[in-house]
């Protein structure tokens, strides 16, 4: 019986502190990390004061929890993809392909991830996170371009620099139009990048075959 009261009273915590999180993210994203008060966030989410100052010490701790959060939730649907169905040359092109509805689903967290990273103290505890989440990236990608190798569907080529070298095109991508692309736009700049790396990865066998 304790133990179901205390799960109903963690999910509940995790309620609002997700609920404060969007809140906090939408007023960030219009007005800007530095224009927004703790008092404006609780008014937004709906939530005492006092609330959020038991979730989170301050406003510098919540924007750490907001980053962290929301990349975890882009490396969880990123990752998915890479975990999905097919051989190694297509789940290197369905990685690629889902990145303009990647910019386009977390236009406002990469927003002000891009405003206030490398500018705030905060942000420093952070970087661990974001190596974090690179190396998870560079990890998966390192192992399909192995497999793919051993498989005849790539080139001989470094899988590790070949992981690194995607990944660093595609978060230049995502820094360069944090705050919102054209759809299209999006769609057109990663078809150029499915051609440089796809086209420059594939064996000449697999290309014939193909």
């Amino acid at each position: 019986m304790g133990k179901t009261r205390n799960s109903r009273k963690e999910r509940e915590k995790a309620k609002r502190r997700e609920e404060i999180l969007e809140a906090a993210l939408k007023l960030f994203s219009k007005k800007g990390f530095h224009d927004v008060s703790m008092r404006e966030i609780a008014d937004k989410s709906e939530f005492a004061i006092g609330t959020l100052y038991t979730l989170f010490v301050n406003k510098d701790s919540l924007l750490e929890s907001l980053l962290h959060h929301y990349g975890e939730k882009i490396i969880g649907e990123v990752t998915g993809v890479l975990d999905g169905s097919g051989n190694e040359a297509e789940l290197l092109v369905a990685f690629i392909q889902c990145q303009p509805r990647i910019l386009e689903k977390y236009s406002d967290i990469m927003k002000v991830y891009s405003a206030v990273f490398g500018t705030r103290g905060v942000v420093l505890s952070h970087i661990r996170d974001r190596i974090q989440i690179k190396e998870i990236l560079n990890s998966k990608l390192t192992r399909l371009f192995e497999r793919g190798i051993q498989k005849g569907l790539f080139r001989a080529v470094d899988p590790e620099i070949a992981a690194k070298s995607i990944n660093s095109v595609i978060e230049t991508i995502a820094l360069e139009n944090a705050g919102g692309i054209d759809p299209s736009k999006a769609i057109e700049i990663f078809q150029k990048i499915e051609q440089l790396f796809v086209g420059g990865l594939l064996s000449r066998e697999t290309e014939t075959n193909g």
